[in-house]
């Protein structure tokens, strides 16, 4: 039988101790430090949080009430937009009050110039309508704007009037003629280029000769003229007979130099 030397088994009895020692200290204080739980991932950095967009409804202004012509052109006050450069404003027509039967919907871009206008064109005679807008970015929506409701006229509306301006000398002449007094006043007033201060600055020597910016009566100063047409008051009310439109020119676009284009 083999058998241990007395000093050999003690140092064998210290080595063993010696490994398991060693083997608990690393447990309790690995050499090595762990990364679990310590590991730095994309999910853990601070979020960036967009700011949305903000954009408040407009405010409708025209038109409203009895109107005296079929082509109606619509105006909203801009409501106050931030954090978007693509807002635009949805007009929406209806024939009903509660917006259940929609005769139309024109979305335009935002006039940054504070008040944005639409244009839907001729409309059928008769029938009262009712329209409100809002904006969006497409990602953004504001509330809807008050509601107005119009009025078309049941039929033409040819009678002779008895406004005194309905007869003026001015009526008669021709497009030649009202061209060249136009352009005269707007080398003296207008500027070179279509702009609201030009017509603004034109307007009084217009209307001494009956004529009149497209319902400059309401504000509204869009490059556009109506001529005095005989046996008609000139359109600068909102209560004159559909002759009194008949006469129109268009003068160009804004920023660009004005034009005479006869429609």
């Amino acid at each position: 039988m083999f058998k241990l030397h007395p000093f050999l088994g003690i140092g064998v009895f210290a080595g063993l101790l010696s490994v398991v020692g060693c083997e608990a200290s690393k447990s309790v204080n690995p050499v090595a430090p762990s990364t679990i739980g310590t590991e730095v991932t994309a999910a853990s950095e601070p979020a960036l949080v967009a700011t949305p967009a903000r954009i408040e409804p407009p405010v409708a202004m025209a038109p409203a009430g009895r109107l005296s012509h079929t082509n109606p052109d619509f105006l909203v006050r801009n409501g106050a937009i931030a954090g978007t450069n693509h807002a635009a404003y949805q007009f929406e027509i209806s024939k009903t009050a509660d917006f259940s039967q929609t005769a139309a919907v024109v979305t335009v871009p935002v006039n940054e110039a504070g008040q944005t206008f639409m244009s839907l064109g001729a409309l059928a005679y008769g029938g009262t309508f009712y329209w409100r807008a809002r904006g969006s970015d497409g990602t953004t929506e504001s509330e809807y704007s008050n509601t107005l409701m119009f009025t078309l006229p049941s039929g033409p509306n040819m009678a002779a009037s008895s406004d005194p301006v309905a007869s003026i000398e001015s009526a008669s002449w021709t497009n030649e003629r009202w061209h060249d007094y136009f352009f005269s006043i707007v080398d003296q007033q207008g500027g070179a280029t279509v702009s609201d201060e030009g017509m603004r600055a034109m307007r009084e020597a217009l209307l001494a000769r009956g004529a009149d910016f497209q319902n400059g009566w309401r504000g509204d100063m869009r490059p556009r003229l109506f001529l005095p047409v005989n046996g008609c008051p000139i359109a600068n009310r909102p209560d004159v007979p559909l002759c009194s439109y008949s006469r129109t020119v268009d003068l160009g676009n804004y920023g660009q130099p004005w034009r005479w284009m006869v429609r």
